[in-house]
């Protein structure tokens, strides 16, 4: 509840002079709230005067000042062995105008890009700005911020800004809020009639919102669950133009893709990140061509999945501050969470809100500046298969990669791009590690026809990767089929590691693959087969004329009545 003592108070006119003062002072970029035809941008400003604090929505959120559109992550240099400049995030910035729901945004943002794996050039942007809100003087038609409790906030601003007629009430939220005004403000101390006006003038706004949600929040996950398969997902989906004009205006949404340009001269280039969208048809393609959500349906459905389910299981919270940008930006207007929902709330509901989500398991420790590549090189190459090479790195740091089994790491080769690739060696305390990689993509086919001292570039480990400790005092069984053996090697080698192997009891391995020949790390397994306690059971789905194979042909399931209890 917003107290005397934070509360300044400020002529109009004299609100002017302290923007005009920020402005001039050149210190800062100050960014404000400008008019674009009939609608509403942020945008640089050079007077005070083009300030438009009584606006209902701008295009875009002030999202794009923390994550822009487009950002140069880091300049590499081609001729010369992995050499990386990271990119500058810019002048410190002042912006005047958010409202509270970009606000609450904005603090949602921060609990995915500042969590333990921190994203350095968001950090340093989110330390670099002042930010000025303001309560909301007029409502969009498309809002429904009211019943998302995200109309007005107590966090998240350094200065609140406050409509009283000839003035404004200013909100001090924290010291380098109180130090700019201090700096650069004529202001009184605001009395308890003030602070009265405050709350009549959030009151009365929020009985001016028409558009309502009939489900708390809270309860969205509930709805979203229990209908999954709801034929209205197909029916909205079928009028949906797949542009992805809902996540890029969508406050909430932090999704991106990072890829190599490479400059006219050949000799060097940028990595570069921009947005991407769960909307868009190639958000889920991976290097072999295959598209995970291909269907228009299942892309429309996860958007929704991913606002109310998804993150609250997370995070806990929903991703949606009731804006209605994406309500405005949809042509066929369906997009709108608000609509959805609300249909959503005559069918039945669900308890059972986890079930389609994967929990992260996997405490993870700061790493740093997680977008800058370690430098690498790789020490070893053995072809396993026709299509499968094993790769050992070493780390030119001489630091441990310092992973969990089943985690992966991106591989970076400048130029080209980087992958997610699994790391198949088990925990060490040497700077070395193993990679599989099978030649289906830019990334890995440049790998292939690299050579043992070349660079690569390693970020990471990654995923949730295996609960080791929950598998102590316990008979593990592993079943595997095919590339499935990569990271679930660096697990059964962990745990028939002298080391390790007291902390549990006996150990089967299933595996299969296609035909013998697709069979990995062959030399290894016939070492699992005769190792004590350890079971050990391959089968192949087919034997062509002409190879030996003495084991089981069959899908792996042909496996399980062959263990023995």
């Amino acid at each position: 509840m917003t107290q005397v003592k934070d509360v300044k108070i400020i002529a109009k006119k004299d609100f002017n002079s302290f923007v005009n003062n920020l402005i001039k002072e050149e210190e800062h970029e100050v960014i404000g709230v400008k008019t674009k035809g009939e609608r509403f941008v942020f945008d640089l400003l050079e007077d005070a005067g083009k300030l438009r604090l009584n606006y209902d929505v701008t295009i875009l959120p002030p999202k794009k000042y923390f994550l822009p559109q487009c950002e140069n992550l880091m300049n590499f240099n081609l001729e010369k062995p992995f050499e990386v400049e990271e990119s500058d995030v810019g002048k410190p910035r002042i912006i005047i105008g958010i409202h509270p729901y970009d606000i609450i945004a904005l603090e949602q943002m921060d609990k995915v890009y500042l969590d333990s794996q921190k994203d350095d050039f968001y950090k340093k942007r989110r330390d670099n700005t002042i930010i000025i809100g303001v309560d909301i003087q007029k409502v969009s038609g498309r809002s429904f911020a009211a019943s998302m409790k995200t109309n007005v906030t107590e966090t998240g601003f350094d200065l609140m800004l406050t409509d009283l007629g000839n003035k404004y009430a200013i909100t001090i939220g924290s010291k380098k809020g109180e130090s700019l005004l201090e700096k650069h403000a004529e202001v009184r101390e605001a009395k308890n009639a003030d602070i009265k006006k405050i709350h009549k003038v959030r009151a009365t706004i929020a009985s001016q919102y028409k558009k309502k949600i009939k489900v708390d929040k809270e309860k969205w996950s509930s709805y979203l669950v229990a209908n999954y398969d709801h034929v209205m997902w197909e029916a909205k989906s079928d009028k949906c133009l797949e542009c992805g004009s809902c996540t890029m205006v969508c406050p909430t949404c932090f999704c991106y893709d990072v890829k190599d340009e490479v400059s006219l001269d050949l000799k060097g280039g940028s990595r570069i990140r921009t947005w991407d969208g769960c909307l868009l048809h190639d958000f889920t393609k991976i290097g072999s061509g295959e598209v995970f959500r291909s269907d228009v349906r299942d892309r429309y459905r996860h958007r929704f999945f991913r606002k109310g389910n998804y993150l609250p299981e997370r995070y806990d919270f929903v991703a949606c501050v009731g804006c209605g940008r994406c309500g405005i930006a949809c042509l066929p207007d369906i997009a709108d969470p608000c609509d959805v929902i609300n249909d959503l709330s005559r069918f039945e509901k669900s308890d059972d809100t986890d079930r389609f989500f994967i929990k992260q398991e996997t405490k993870v420790d700061e790493k740093g500046i997680i977008h800058i590549p370690r430098k690498a090189t790789i020490k070893h190459m053995e072809k396993l298969t026709e299509t499968e090479t094993l790769f050992e790195i070493e780390l030119d740091d001489k630091k441990p990669l310092g992973h969990i089994p089943g985690q992966f790491v991106e591989v970076s080769v400048f130029g080209i791009g980087e992958a997610p690739i699994s790391v198949s060696s088990a925990p060490s305390s040497s700077s070395s590690f193993e990679i599989v990689v099978r030649k289906v993509g830019d990334v890995t086919s440049k790998l292939f026809t690299m050579e043992s001292g070349d660079k690569v570039g390693i970020r990471g480990p990654f995923g949730n990767g295996f609960n080791v400790k929950d598998l102590e005092k316990k008979h593990i069984l592993f079943v595997a089929g095919g590339l499935g053996m990569v990271p679930m090697r660096s697990l059964v080698n962990y745990v028939l590691d002298k080391k390790n192997r007291n902390k549990f009891k006996k150990v089967t391995i299933l595996y299969g693959s296609k035909q013998p020949k697709e069979m990995l790390f062959a030399n290894e397994v016939e070492k699992w087969k005769k190792t004590n306690d350890v079971t050990c059971k391959l089968t192949v789905d087919k034997c062509p004329d002409g190879e030996k194979w003495s084991e089981n042909v069959g899908l792996i399931t042909t496996c399980f009545p062959k263990i023995k209890r």
